[in-house]
């Protein structure tokens, strides 16, 4: 982070201090992260504070509301009392975020956040400092670490802005501040919190009044949910990519290529090849949203294209390996919701045709009080989608079995698994090399994880 003066910054925040001008190397909102040189919000009080610790440390200082501290054994100079240090943490970040000027991106979306992300993010890397959200650690507990990470050699910051309720996208923006702004898709998910389908796509709008007026919007225009944003107050720049319909950034002539994809990138007027080291129309997608951010970043599209050749995709993301038995596998396990279970299914019939496809699914989460209308139409597209076997994993993804069952899945190809070592079982009576597999079960099962992992194995022996 940027070195700090201690007295420029308690007149900042409105503390009271007159002593030593001390540099701050380190600032923390955890009070076990103290250290030399730091400063540090005593934010969660009922974590102790070491009192041994901060009174060894000779330049550790600590930001609290709490007035008893100031009776215990502790440095009372390093102590610095406020009126409530939730507010002063705030202005804390306030400021610190102004002291840059360098352009942010922020990502929004179902599905695609995290790819994009990175798409955009190891473009920049190529030539310049950035700093960018790790893999899809997007709750707002990881912002701090991200904006401490701002120096002045930073040149790009790239953000994936979350939403589990209303007000999250709002409020990662506040923090970091984005002059770009991408929604990729809006589909369905998180509706245990946002209670619709409707209040969940106005909260993904809440990056449109995060970026003002002077910002840039960049929107998916083939997606039906995006389109019922309202957009007429917006007075910034909006860049629209998409396939299917015009756009400023349009993908067409998509192909399926030994190693990823290839597809034409039509931009005014202009047509480029594109190719990608990953498979899949949502990463075609994915791809048009990062060539349009990078593009309005400055980054010639020739150059941006080039850089995408070389994109290196997080792991169980339409990740494709060879199995036991010679199948294909797609591992999709990132992350599970309807959304993207429709985007894996176009990859399994497009990897996978001429060939046996099972689809792997287990609990679907997120959903609310919708779970079970979604778990039926989820079941219904799988059915539709012509696979040969599906397998389901755990007590709840029961309902999606019965529910293909009734969608037209003979009973016999439709196998509901009670834990990890059934589907193992039944999966690995079915393969062969002439047998594609889609895993479509949530990161968030672990164990399930380690039979993925041993899948994988196989292809690395």
């Amino acid at each position: 982070m940027k070195r700090l003066n201690l007295r420029e910054l308690t007149k900042t925040l409105g503390i009271d201090y007159s002593g030593p001008n001390v540099i701050i190397r380190s600032v923390h909102n955890d009070i076990n992260k103290i250290r030399e040189h730091s400063l540090t919000f005593h934010l969660k009080k009922n974590v102790p504070i070491n009192a041994k610790l901060f009174r060894e440390l000779k330049d550790a200082y600590l930001v609290t509301d709490q007035p008893p501290l100031l009776t215990e054994e502790l440095p009372k100079e390093r102590l610095l009392l406020v009126a409530n240090v939730e507010q002063a943490y705030r202005k804390f970040i306030r400021y610190y975020r102004q002291l840059f000027n360098f352009p942010v991106v922020a990502v929004t979306g179902t599905c695609g956040k995290t790819s994009t992300k990175e798409m955009i993010a190891q473009v920049l890397r190529k030539k310049h400092p950035v700093v960018a959200t790790f893999q899809s650690k997007n709750a707002l507990r990881h912002y701090h670490r991200y904006l401490m990470r701002f120096d002045e050699r930073c040149a790009y910051g790239v953000f994936e802005t979350a939403l589990t309720h209303p007000g999250h996208v709002s409020g990662g923006c506040a923090l970091v501040r984005p002059q770009i702004g991408i929604i990729t898709k809006i589909g369905i998910d998180h509706l245990n919190h946002c209670n619709s389908l409707d209040l969940y796509i106005k909260a993904k709008a809440e990056m449109v009044t995060a970026l003002g007026a002077d910002g840039t919007l960049i929107i998916n225009g083939d997606c039906e949910n995006t389109k019922k944003i309202d957009l007429s107050y917006f007075k910034g720049k909006i860049i629209i990519f998409g396939i299917d319909n015009p756009a400023d950034f349009r993908g067409a002539r998509l192909q399926y290529r030994e190693k990823g994809m290839r597809f034409i990138l039509i931009h005014e007027g202009n047509e480029y090849r594109v190719d990608l080291p990953v498979f899949g129309r949502h990463n075609v997608y994915n791809a048009l949203a990062a060539l349009a951010a990078l593009n309005e970043l400055g980054v010639p599209l020739e150059e941006a294209i080039a850089g995408l050749r070389d994109y290196k995709p997080i792991r169980a993301h339409t990740e494709v390996f060879t199995g036991p038995k010679g199948s294909l596998m797609i591992d999709d396990t990132w992350s599970a919701n309807p959304t993207s279970l429709s985007a894996a299914l176009e990859v399994l019939n497009q990897l996978g045709a001429n060939k046996k496809k099972i689809v792997v699914i287990g609990r679907i989460s997120y959903l609310g009080n919708q779970t079970d209308l979604y778990y039926q139409k989820v079941a219904e597209e799988i059915a539709a989608s012509g696979v040969d076997s599906l397998i389901t994993k755990g007590s709840s993804a029961e309902r999606i079995a019965s529910y293909a069952i009734q969608a037209s899945m003979k009973a016999e190809n439709v196998i509901a698994c009670p834990d990890n070592s059934t589907v193992k079982a039944r999966l690995m009576e079915r393969l062969d090399d002439q047998t594609a597999v889609l895993f479509k079960i949530s990161m968030l099962d672990k164990s399930f994880m380690f039979l993925i992992d041993e899948f994988r194995k196989v292809s690395q022996s």
